[in-house]
């Protein structure tokens, strides 16, 4: 049997920051709490803030506000109006306070990988904004990766270390949590962690991951975390304290992924970022 990666336990926590300024039509403006990409959004007469996390393969609407709407099914069906695009959906009913308590914002709903499958995704973290395009506009993408649908979950390929052995597979586009979160089959905690620590806590990842290989750049000492929920075929998810350092656009019906430099930033000092994949296809 292969040996686990290690999870050096730490105390502190990496997470994005929100920006400021209005969004332009078209997109919505965001902010990231304790890690986590929250969006305003409407689900019929729900309206609020509501997670938008691309490794959840189901959008969630809270069974509180469910039930404060007289909803008593598992799924209910509605309009949901968000990032300027109005479209039927259908959201399971379900309880969020697993993903929730301790965030600063009231949760209304989850937004998943479901609903966002037929646009391209663009999230720029500082300031935060999110576009929704069926006909995406121009994107300076330094790397593109391939992108592959798991059990309803975007995923791409990257590496793992924890500085002594290293290990390739896919892992899912998570932006509902800062951590690298990673099975339970494939890395373990280098020591029992204190009582009342949560080794698979989103919000207060325990631990840091020493590197992880992504689209041909090293990103190192990122906060992680063990996960059993994920699909089998998945080695784990990559959070927003990966993805705040570019711009991102998840293409699900392409089947790619691309990153950009975010504004400001020195394109040509980010070239050694491009995968191969990137130099055949560009930024169609």
């Amino acid at each position: 049997m292969r040996a686990k990666l290690s999870l050096a336990l730490a105390a502190t926590l990496i997470s994005a920051a929100a920006g400021v300024g209005a969004a332009r039509a078209g997109e919505t403006r965001c902010w990231v709490d304790r890690g986590v990409l929250v969006v305003p959004a409407a689900f019929g007469d729900v309206a609020g803030d509501y997670i938008l996390d691309l490794s959840s393969p189901k959008s969630v609407l809270h069974v509180d506000d469910a039930l404060g709407e007289g909803v008593e099914t598992p799924q209910t069906t509605s309009t949901l109006r968000f990032a300027g695009e109005t479209a039927p959906a259908t959201l399971q009913v379900a309880s969020l306070d697993a993903r929730t308590l301790g965030l600063p914002s009231t949760i209304v709903g989850l937004i998943g990988a479901d609903v966002l499958a037929p646009y391209v995704v663009d999230i720029r973290f500082s300031p935060c904004r999110v576009r929704l395009s069926r006909r995406a506009p121009a994107f300076q993408a330094i790397a593109t990766l391939p992108l592959e649908m798991t059990d309803g979950v975007p995923a791409i390929p990257a590496t793992i270390s924890d500085g002594r052995t290293a290990l390739a597979g896919r892992f899912a586009v998570d932006t509902g949590t800062a951590a690298v979160r990673l099975s339970s089959k494939v890395a373990a905690l280098s020591r029992t962690p204190a009582k009342g620590v949560d080794p698979a806590s989103r919000l207060d990842p325990p631990a840091r991951l020493d590197a992880l290989g992504l689209a041909g750049a090293a990103q190192r000492r990122l906060p992680a975390a063990l996960a059993d929920d994920l699909p089998p075929t998945l080695a784990g998810s990559i959070g927003t304290a990966a993805w705040s350092r570019y711009e991102l656009r998840v293409d699900m019906r392409r089947g790619r992924l691309q990153l950009a430099a975010p504004p400001g930033t020195d394109v040509s000092a980010r070239r050694s970022a491009r995968s191969a994949d990137s130099s055949r296809r560009g930024s169609r």
